[in-house]
């Protein structure tokens, strides 16, 4: 009795304690990627004021701060890339099905590759955002509510790969223990929810109009160079549109697509249950015969692979 009354008290404890606790820390964790989208953007829209005062950022020159200061952006712009790229395929490479998410994802890298790059991640975007501010000052191009929501879809889907791909492994293989590669639990509804609350929650207190800087930068620098070479022929090489400035114009329209995919799966998705539900409704019996068919059938196929084994 004393242990079965053990293993009933840890389980009450894991329902009280576990699981609100990886619920937090999942749905904390996942946030790191719209917060990298926020960090790209403050950089972006500092090095172009920067740029229009031809003075250069007043910072520690210390050896580590230069270290941190041109390894920062490339950690995020792999990080994001990867995770953008990888939802951009298997958006559009995944059938459209009611299953669970997690088996439509081919490829997970090993917990120890998730740990390194969540931890770099983490360690990138805290000491970003601690030396970043937006100070009211926001570069963008005004794009109209339905731009915003489209990108916020996209943004949602990206922030769900992150969270399937590279924290829960994290979590999971913490909390549990051992490499959870092969036999990895379902979401739940309280946690999808809990990601897109706080998604919605960040992207409308500061991403909404700050994130627009990654296009706003180099549509800036485009105009200027339109209007300054008519003059005097000449212009500023910082004011030229550059790799970094083309980087980020394709991260945030790789969203925007990431985002379209999504409606319009969506709509498929709702579109084929409408079918189905209305053609099940005007042919019932054809429906409930169907397997039956489907059944034999298969059993008939085993059974010559069985007499031909």
């Amino acid at each position: 009795m004393s242990i079965a009354g053990d293993v009933k008290w840890l389980r009450e404890a894991e329902q009280l304690v576990v699981k609100p606790f990886r619920l937090v820390t999942t749905t904390l964790l996942s946030l790191l990627l719209p917060l990298s989208f926020l960090l790209l953007s403050r950089l972006s829209s500092a090095s172009f004021l920067f740029s229009l005062i031809k003075s250069p950022p007043q910072g520690d020159s210390s050896f580590f701060f230069s270290i941190f200061h041109y390894t920062n952006p490339a950690i995020l712009y792999v990080a994001v890339s990867a995770i953008s790229v990888y939802t951009l395929v298997l958006g559009l490479t995944t059938k459209i099905t009611a299953t669970d998410p997690n088996r439509s994802i081919p490829f997970y890298p090993h917990v120890t590759m998730a740990w390194l790059t969540l931890f770099l991640v983490q360690i990138s975007v805290g000491l970003g955002l601690e030396g970043t501010s937006s100070n009211g000052l926001t570069i963008g191009s005004e794009r109209n509510f339905l731009s915003r929501i489209v990108f916020f879809c996209g943004l949602h889907e990206v922030m769900l790969l992150w969270c399937r791909v590279i924290v829960r492994p994290v979590v999971d293989s913490t909390l549990i223990g051992g490499d959870v590669g092969h036999h990895r639990r379902e979401e739940t509804v309280g946690e999808r929810v809990a990601l897109a609350v706080s998604c919605g929650t960040l992207w409308w207190w500061k991403l909404r109009d700050e994130v627009e800087a990654l296009v706003g930068v180099a549509e800036a620098k485009r105009a200027l160079l339109l209007l300054l070479l008519p003059t005097d022929g000449t212009f500023d090489v910082s004011m030229d549109v550059g790799t970094v400035d083309f980087v980020n114009w394709w991260l945030y329209y790789m969203v925007v697509t990431i985002g379209i995919v999504r409606i319009v799966r969506g709509s498929l998705w709702v579109g084929m249950i409408l079918l189905f539900e209305q053609g099940s409704r005007r042919n019932p019996h054809g429906n409930a015969s169907a397997p039956l068919v489907s059944t034999a059938y298969s059993a008939h196929y085993d059974g010559e692979g069985d007499t031909k084994v």
